[in-house]
Protein backbone atom coordinates (compact mmCIF):
# COMPACT_ATOMS: atom_id res chain seq x y z
CA UNK A 1 0.00 0.00 0.00
CA UNK A 2 1.45 3.37 -1.06
CA UNK A 3 1.83 6.20 1.42
CA UNK A 4 -0.14 9.30 0.52
CA UNK A 5 3.04 11.23 -0.37
CA UNK A 6 3.81 8.68 -3.11
CA UNK A 7 0.42 9.11 -4.80
CA UNK A 8 0.10 11.91 -7.42
CA UNK A 9 -1.47 14.92 -5.76
CA UNK A 10 -4.24 15.25 -8.33
CA UNK A 11 -5.27 11.61 -7.72
CA UNK A 12 -5.17 12.05 -3.94
CA UNK A 13 -7.32 15.20 -4.12
CA UNK A 14 -9.93 13.49 -6.32
CA UNK A 15 -10.13 10.52 -3.94
CA UNK A 16 -10.44 12.81 -0.92
CA UNK A 17 -13.28 14.89 -2.39
CA UNK A 18 -15.05 11.79 -3.74
CA UNK A 19 -15.07 10.22 -0.26
CA UNK A 20 -15.90 13.44 1.63
CA UNK A 21 -18.53 15.06 -0.59
CA UNK A 22 -21.07 12.62 -2.04
CA UNK A 23 -22.92 15.43 -3.86
CA UNK A 24 -20.18 15.74 -6.54
CA UNK A 25 -21.28 13.97 -9.76
CA UNK A 26 -18.19 15.12 -11.67
CA UNK A 27 -14.81 16.57 -10.81
CA UNK A 28 -11.61 17.32 -12.68
CA UNK A 29 -8.25 17.98 -11.00
CA UNK A 30 -5.86 19.60 -13.49
CA UNK A 31 -2.12 19.39 -12.74
CA UNK A 32 0.03 21.89 -14.69
CA UNK A 33 3.79 21.21 -14.59
CA UNK A 34 6.64 23.68 -15.30
CA UNK A 35 7.66 21.77 -18.47
CA UNK A 36 4.20 22.46 -19.97
CA UNK A 37 2.74 19.02 -19.32
CA UNK A 38 -0.89 18.91 -18.19
CA UNK A 39 -2.60 15.94 -16.57
CA UNK A 40 -6.31 15.74 -15.71
CA UNK A 41 -7.55 13.34 -13.02
CA UNK A 42 -11.23 12.34 -12.65
CA UNK A 43 -13.13 9.86 -10.50
CA UNK A 44 -12.51 7.16 -13.11
CA UNK A 45 -8.85 7.87 -13.80
CA UNK A 46 -6.85 10.11 -16.12
CA UNK A 47 -8.93 12.21 -18.53
CA UNK A 48 -7.49 12.53 -22.06
CA UNK A 49 -10.44 13.77 -24.14
CA UNK A 50 -10.01 17.54 -23.65
CA UNK A 51 -7.92 19.32 -26.30
CA UNK A 52 -4.63 20.62 -24.90
CA UNK A 53 -4.94 24.13 -26.43
CA UNK A 54 -8.47 24.80 -25.14
CA UNK A 55 -7.57 23.36 -21.73
CA UNK A 56 -4.46 25.58 -21.46
CA UNK A 57 -6.48 28.64 -22.50
CA UNK A 58 -9.16 27.82 -19.92
CA UNK A 59 -6.76 27.53 -16.97
CA UNK A 60 -4.70 30.53 -18.14
CA UNK A 61 -7.48 33.03 -18.85
CA UNK A 62 -10.28 31.70 -16.67
CA UNK A 63 -10.83 32.96 -13.17
CA UNK A 64 -11.91 31.11 -10.05
CA UNK A 65 -15.70 30.95 -9.87
CA UNK A 66 -18.76 29.09 -11.13
CA UNK A 67 -19.20 27.77 -14.68
CA UNK A 68 -21.66 25.77 -16.73
CA UNK A 69 -20.18 22.62 -18.26
CA UNK A 70 -20.64 24.14 -21.71
CA UNK A 71 -18.26 26.97 -20.72
CA UNK A 72 -15.42 24.52 -20.02
CA UNK A 73 -13.15 22.48 -22.32
CA UNK A 74 -14.77 19.27 -21.02
CA UNK A 75 -17.92 19.71 -23.13
CA UNK A 76 -18.39 20.01 -26.88
CA UNK A 77 -22.04 21.07 -26.51
CA UNK A 78 -23.15 24.67 -26.87
CA UNK A 79 -26.13 26.08 -24.95
CA UNK A 80 -28.40 27.91 -27.43
CA UNK A 81 -31.30 30.21 -26.64
CA UNK A 82 -30.78 30.39 -22.87
CA UNK A 83 -31.45 33.54 -20.89
CA UNK A 84 -28.78 34.96 -18.61
CA UNK A 85 -30.75 33.71 -15.58
CA UNK A 86 -30.98 30.18 -17.01
CA UNK A 87 -27.28 30.21 -17.76
CA UNK A 88 -26.48 31.39 -14.24
CA UNK A 89 -28.57 28.57 -12.73
CA UNK A 90 -26.69 26.04 -14.90
CA UNK A 91 -23.37 27.19 -13.43
CA UNK A 92 -22.83 24.38 -10.94
CA UNK A 93 -19.12 23.72 -11.67
CA UNK A 94 -16.77 25.45 -9.22
CA UNK A 95 -13.32 26.32 -10.57
CA UNK A 96 -10.60 26.84 -7.94
CA UNK A 97 -7.36 28.00 -9.58
CA UNK A 98 -3.77 28.16 -8.55
CA UNK A 99 -3.46 25.68 -5.69
CA UNK A 100 0.26 25.23 -5.13
CA UNK A 101 1.34 21.58 -5.24
CA UNK A 102 4.75 20.07 -4.58
CA UNK A 103 6.02 20.40 -8.16
CA UNK A 104 2.98 21.66 -10.10
CA UNK A 105 0.05 24.06 -10.02
CA UNK A 106 -3.33 22.47 -9.39
CA UNK A 107 -6.70 23.66 -10.69
CA UNK A 108 -9.91 22.03 -9.44
CA UNK A 109 -13.18 21.96 -11.41
CA UNK A 110 -15.90 20.30 -9.34
CA UNK A 111 -19.62 19.92 -9.99
CA UNK A 112 -21.72 20.44 -6.85
CA UNK A 113 -25.38 19.61 -6.38
CA UNK A 114 -27.81 20.41 -3.54
CA UNK A 115 -27.78 17.77 -0.81
CA UNK A 116 -29.93 16.58 2.08
CA UNK A 117 -33.39 15.11 2.55
CA UNK A 118 -35.26 17.81 0.60
CA UNK A 119 -33.12 18.34 -2.50
CA UNK A 120 -33.52 21.50 -4.55
CA UNK A 121 -32.48 21.59 -8.20
CA UNK A 122 -29.97 24.42 -7.84
CA UNK A 123 -27.52 25.59 -5.19
CA UNK A 124 -28.28 28.87 -3.44
CA UNK A 125 -25.74 31.70 -3.49
CA UNK A 126 -24.96 31.22 0.20
CA UNK A 127 -24.34 27.49 -0.27
CA UNK A 128 -22.02 28.21 -3.20
CA UNK A 129 -19.97 30.61 -1.07
CA UNK A 130 -19.69 28.03 1.74
CA UNK A 131 -18.45 25.42 -0.71
CA UNK A 132 -15.86 27.82 -2.19
CA UNK A 133 -14.34 28.54 1.22
CA UNK A 134 -14.60 25.03 2.67
CA UNK A 135 -13.29 23.04 -0.32
CA UNK A 136 -10.27 25.29 -0.79
CA UNK A 137 -9.57 24.99 2.94
CA UNK A 138 -9.86 21.19 2.77
CA UNK A 139 -7.42 20.92 -0.14
CA UNK A 140 -4.92 23.37 1.38
CA UNK A 141 -4.97 21.41 4.65
CA UNK A 142 -4.58 18.09 2.80
CA UNK A 143 -1.53 19.31 0.86
CA UNK A 144 -0.02 20.76 4.05
CA UNK A 145 -0.41 17.34 5.70
CA UNK A 146 1.35 15.69 2.75
CA UNK A 147 4.26 18.12 3.02
CA UNK A 148 4.49 17.43 6.74
CA UNK A 149 4.47 13.66 6.10
CA UNK A 150 7.17 14.07 3.48
CA UNK A 151 9.38 16.06 5.84
CA UNK A 152 8.88 13.49 8.61
CA UNK A 153 9.87 10.55 6.37
CA UNK A 154 12.92 12.39 5.08
CA UNK A 155 14.08 12.95 8.64
CA UNK A 156 13.53 9.28 9.45
CA UNK A 157 15.51 8.19 6.37
CA UNK A 158 18.41 10.49 7.21
CA UNK A 159 18.57 9.78 10.88
CA UNK A 160 18.33 6.01 10.95
CA UNK A 161 17.80 6.03 14.72
CA UNK A 162 15.36 8.66 15.97
CA UNK A 163 16.56 10.55 19.00
CA UNK A 164 14.26 11.43 21.88
CA UNK A 165 13.99 15.00 20.63
CA UNK A 166 13.13 13.85 17.11
CA UNK A 167 10.53 11.45 18.50
CA UNK A 168 9.00 14.27 20.53
CA UNK A 169 8.88 16.51 17.47
CA UNK A 170 7.34 13.72 15.39
CA UNK A 171 4.62 13.19 17.97
CA UNK A 172 3.92 16.93 17.98
CA UNK A 173 3.66 16.95 14.18
CA UNK A 174 1.34 13.96 14.19
CA UNK A 175 -0.78 15.66 16.85
CA UNK A 176 -0.97 18.75 14.64
CA UNK A 177 -2.05 16.58 11.70
CA UNK A 178 -4.78 15.09 13.84
CA UNK A 179 -5.94 18.55 14.85
CA UNK A 180 -5.96 19.69 11.20
CA UNK A 181 -8.05 16.67 10.25
CA UNK A 182 -10.42 17.39 13.14
CA UNK A 183 -10.78 20.98 11.92
CA UNK A 184 -11.55 19.87 8.37
CA UNK A 185 -14.23 17.43 9.58
CA UNK A 186 -15.75 20.10 11.86
CA UNK A 187 -16.00 22.51 8.92
CA UNK A 188 -17.74 19.84 6.85
CA UNK A 189 -20.23 19.04 9.64
CA UNK A 190 -20.80 22.76 10.26
CA UNK A 191 -22.21 23.08 6.74
CA UNK A 192 -24.85 20.50 7.65
CA UNK A 193 -25.56 22.05 11.05
CA UNK A 194 -25.95 25.55 9.56
CA UNK A 195 -28.59 24.22 7.19
CA UNK A 196 -30.49 22.42 9.97
CA UNK A 197 -30.31 25.49 12.25
CA UNK A 198 -31.92 27.61 9.55
CA UNK A 199 -34.53 24.97 8.82
CA UNK A 200 -35.66 24.48 12.45
CA UNK A 201 -34.79 27.95 13.87
CA UNK A 202 -32.86 26.53 16.82
CA UNK A 203 -29.20 26.86 17.87
CA UNK A 204 -27.23 23.61 17.48
CA UNK A 205 -23.87 23.10 19.23
CA UNK A 206 -21.29 20.31 19.02
CA UNK A 207 -20.06 18.82 22.29
CA UNK A 208 -16.45 17.67 22.64
CA UNK A 209 -17.42 13.99 22.73
CA UNK A 210 -19.39 14.51 19.49
CA UNK A 211 -16.27 15.98 17.82
CA UNK A 212 -14.06 13.16 19.12
CA UNK A 213 -16.54 10.53 17.92
CA UNK A 214 -16.56 12.10 14.45
CA UNK A 215 -12.91 11.08 14.03
CA UNK A 216 -13.96 7.45 14.39
CA UNK A 217 -17.22 7.73 12.41
CA UNK A 218 -17.32 4.77 10.00
CA UNK A 219 -20.84 4.98 8.55
CA UNK A 220 -21.57 6.45 5.08
CA UNK A 221 -21.15 10.25 5.15
CA UNK A 222 -23.97 10.63 2.61
CA UNK A 223 -26.38 9.34 5.29
CA UNK A 224 -25.05 11.62 8.03
CA UNK A 225 -27.27 14.66 7.35
CA UNK A 226 -30.48 12.60 7.17
CA UNK A 227 -29.53 10.76 10.38
CA UNK A 228 -28.66 13.99 12.24
CA UNK A 229 -31.93 15.57 11.15
CA UNK A 230 -33.92 12.66 12.61
CA UNK A 231 -32.05 12.98 15.91
CA UNK A 232 -32.62 16.76 15.91
CA UNK A 233 -36.35 16.26 15.33
CA UNK A 234 -36.43 14.13 18.49
CA UNK A 235 -34.36 16.65 20.47
CA UNK A 236 -36.57 19.47 19.21
CA UNK A 237 -39.62 17.78 20.72
CA UNK A 238 -37.84 17.60 24.08
CA UNK A 239 -36.53 21.18 23.82
CA UNK A 240 -39.98 22.62 23.13
CA UNK A 241 -41.37 20.95 26.24
CA UNK A 242 -38.60 22.48 28.36
CA UNK A 243 -38.73 25.87 26.59
CA UNK A 244 -35.13 25.49 25.36
CA UNK A 245 -33.79 27.28 22.29
CA UNK A 246 -30.56 25.28 21.97
CA UNK A 247 -29.57 21.69 21.21
CA UNK A 248 -26.17 20.15 21.96
CA UNK A 249 -25.07 17.21 19.83
CA UNK A 250 -23.37 14.32 21.67
CA UNK A 251 -21.82 11.08 20.49
CA UNK A 252 -25.11 9.17 20.57
CA UNK A 253 -26.47 11.48 17.86
CA UNK A 254 -24.09 9.71 15.45
CA UNK A 255 -25.85 6.38 15.98
CA UNK A 256 -27.77 5.36 12.89
CA UNK A 257 -31.55 5.51 13.04
CA UNK A 258 -31.65 4.55 9.37
CA UNK A 259 -30.20 1.10 9.98
CA UNK A 260 -32.72 0.38 12.73
CA UNK A 261 -35.61 1.45 10.51
CA UNK A 262 -34.30 -0.56 7.59
CA UNK A 263 -33.90 -3.68 9.73
CA UNK A 264 -37.40 -3.29 11.11
CA UNK A 265 -38.77 -2.87 7.59
CA UNK A 266 -37.06 -6.06 6.45
CA UNK A 267 -38.31 -7.97 9.46
CA UNK A 268 -41.82 -6.58 8.99
CA UNK A 269 -41.88 -7.53 5.32
CA UNK A 270 -40.79 -11.08 6.13
CA UNK A 271 -43.20 -11.46 9.02
CA UNK A 272 -46.32 -9.85 7.53
CA UNK A 273 -47.06 -13.01 5.55
CA UNK A 274 -47.19 -15.10 8.71
CA UNK A 275 -48.42 -12.49 11.20
CA UNK A 276 -51.79 -11.90 9.56
CA UNK A 277 -54.01 -9.74 11.79
CA UNK A 278 -51.09 -9.26 14.23
CA UNK A 279 -48.93 -7.44 11.63
CA UNK A 280 -50.10 -3.93 12.61
CA UNK A 281 -49.42 -4.61 16.31
CA UNK A 282 -45.99 -6.04 15.47
CA UNK A 283 -45.06 -2.80 13.66
CA UNK A 284 -46.39 -0.74 16.55
CA UNK A 285 -44.15 -2.61 19.04
CA UNK A 286 -41.16 -2.16 16.71
CA UNK A 287 -41.81 1.58 16.59
CA UNK A 288 -42.04 1.88 20.38
CA UNK A 289 -38.91 -0.26 20.84
CA UNK A 290 -36.92 2.02 18.49
CA UNK A 291 -38.08 5.12 20.40
CA UNK A 292 -37.36 3.47 23.76
CA UNK A 293 -33.84 2.56 22.56
CA UNK A 294 -33.13 6.21 21.68
CA UNK A 295 -34.38 7.34 25.12
CA UNK A 296 -32.47 4.57 26.89
CA UNK A 297 -29.18 5.63 25.25
CA UNK A 298 -29.66 9.09 26.79
CA UNK A 299 -30.46 7.72 30.24
CA UNK A 300 -34.03 9.01 30.03
CA UNK A 301 -36.81 7.19 31.88
CA UNK A 302 -38.72 4.73 29.71
CA UNK A 303 -42.21 6.21 30.17
CA UNK A 304 -44.99 6.98 27.72
CA UNK A 305 -44.21 10.68 27.37
CA UNK A 306 -40.54 10.08 26.54
CA UNK A 307 -41.28 7.23 24.14
CA UNK A 308 -43.80 9.47 22.36
CA UNK A 309 -41.26 12.28 22.00
CA UNK A 310 -38.71 9.88 20.49
CA UNK A 311 -41.13 8.48 17.91
CA UNK A 312 -40.79 9.85 14.37
CA UNK A 313 -43.12 11.65 14.03
CA UNK A 314 -43.77 12.33 17.72
CA UNK A 315 -46.97 11.08 19.38
CA UNK A 316 -48.67 11.84 22.70
CA UNK A 317 -48.62 9.71 25.81
CA UNK A 318 -52.42 9.43 25.58
CA UNK A 319 -52.26 8.00 22.06
CA UNK A 320 -49.72 5.40 23.21
CA UNK A 321 -51.94 4.37 26.14
CA UNK A 322 -54.97 4.13 23.87
CA UNK A 323 -53.08 2.03 21.30
CA UNK A 324 -51.75 -0.36 23.97
CA UNK A 325 -55.19 -0.86 25.50
CA UNK A 326 -56.78 -1.57 22.12
CA UNK A 327 -54.03 -4.01 21.13
CA UNK A 328 -53.56 -5.72 24.54
CA UNK A 329 -54.63 -9.20 23.40
CA UNK A 330 -52.42 -9.12 20.32
CA UNK A 331 -49.48 -7.72 22.31
CA UNK A 332 -49.83 -10.62 24.76
CA UNK A 333 -49.85 -13.09 21.84
CA UNK A 334 -46.78 -11.54 20.21
CA UNK A 335 -44.82 -11.37 23.46
CA UNK A 336 -45.56 -15.04 23.98
CA UNK A 337 -44.60 -15.98 20.42
CA UNK A 338 -41.41 -13.87 20.27
CA UNK A 339 -39.89 -13.95 23.80
CA UNK A 340 -36.60 -12.31 22.70
CA UNK A 341 -38.17 -9.41 20.78
CA UNK A 342 -38.63 -5.84 22.15
CA UNK A 343 -36.38 -6.30 25.23
CA UNK A 344 -36.41 -2.66 26.40
CA UNK A 345 -40.15 -1.99 26.41
CA UNK A 346 -40.74 -5.49 27.72
CA UNK A 347 -38.48 -4.91 30.74
CA UNK A 348 -38.57 -1.12 31.27
CA UNK A 349 -41.92 0.21 30.03
CA UNK A 350 -44.39 -0.19 32.91
CA UNK A 351 -47.48 0.43 30.76
CA UNK A 352 -46.60 -2.62 28.64
CA UNK A 353 -46.02 -4.74 31.73
CA UNK A 354 -49.41 -3.70 33.15
CA UNK A 355 -51.45 -4.67 30.10
CA UNK A 356 -49.60 -7.98 29.75
CA UNK A 357 -50.26 -8.75 33.42
CA UNK A 358 -53.96 -7.83 33.09
CA UNK A 359 -54.35 -9.95 29.98
CA UNK A 360 -52.64 -12.86 31.71
CA UNK A 361 -55.11 -12.63 34.64
CA UNK A 362 -58.07 -12.35 32.25
CA UNK A 363 -57.05 -15.46 30.37
CA UNK A 364 -56.40 -17.38 33.55
CA UNK A 365 -59.82 -16.47 34.94
CA UNK A 366 -61.62 -17.48 31.76
CA UNK A 367 -59.74 -20.75 31.38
Amino acid sequence: MLLSINIPEQELIVNFIQNSLPQTPQLFCIAQYPNGAIYVQTKTGEHTDAEADSLLQFITKGTSGWYALSETPFSTMQQIGQTSLEMELERDYLLIKGITGTNCNLHLLIQLKPYGITKEKYLLAGQKKQFEVSIKGFITSLLALMNTDRAILKNIAKGGIISKNELRDTKAQLLQQNQNYETAIKQFIQLIINKLQDKYSIAIHMSQDFIVSLKHYNLPFEDLEENLEKHIQIELNLALLQDNTEITLTQHHLSSLKNTSALNSINNAENELQLGRHAKTYKLLDRYETAATAAYQKGIAIIGKNIGLHCIPAVTNASITDALNKQSKKIYDLFDKYPKKWPIIRAEFRSIANIVEKENIRRRDTA
